[in-house]
């Protein structure tokens, strides 16, 4: 982890991944490395692409870079994105990005929006790390 930023990815750029997007570009202790999301013309995608930000289509591709993201959020509401963005990390033999657990990655979205309430689980069946 870089000692200035936290670099981070973000997993989907739709109604939830696009408000965090914007609100963790806006830190200025944090990075925006790259957004992952399966529609080219989601918001998401769009601001990646208008901010020189990486994007892809495709979540595992973020596996292979683990020398330039921290930590990932993975908000796409596709519950079998989680284990397949996984699943790359072990075959790619990434141990050294995080994969935010869906507790923080809830907590997280909750401070940047300003809401009252914590935002509603996208993995209710996580469990332990990440």
């Amino acid at each position: 982890m870089s000692s200035q930023k936290v670099r981070v990815a973000i997993v989907g750029g739709g109604r939830t991944g696009t408000p965090l997007l914007e609100a963790l570009s806006r830190l200025p202790y944090i990075e925006v490395v790259g957004v992952a999301d399966a529609d080219p013309d989601s918001h998401g995608a769009r601001f990646a692409q208008e901010h020189d930000i990486f994007y892809t289509e495709y979540a595992s591709v973020l596996g292979a870079k683990s020398g330039e993201i921290d930590l990932i959020i993975e908000v796409s509401g596709d519950r079998a994105v989680k284990p397949e963005l996984k699943e790359a990390f072990r075959a790619q033999g990434n141990t050294d990005t995080i994969i935010v657990h869906d507790l923080v990655a809830r907590l997280i979205m909750t401070l940047a929006s300003g809401e009252d309430e914590l935002v509603p689980s996208f993995h209710p069946d996580d469990r332990g790390i990440g």
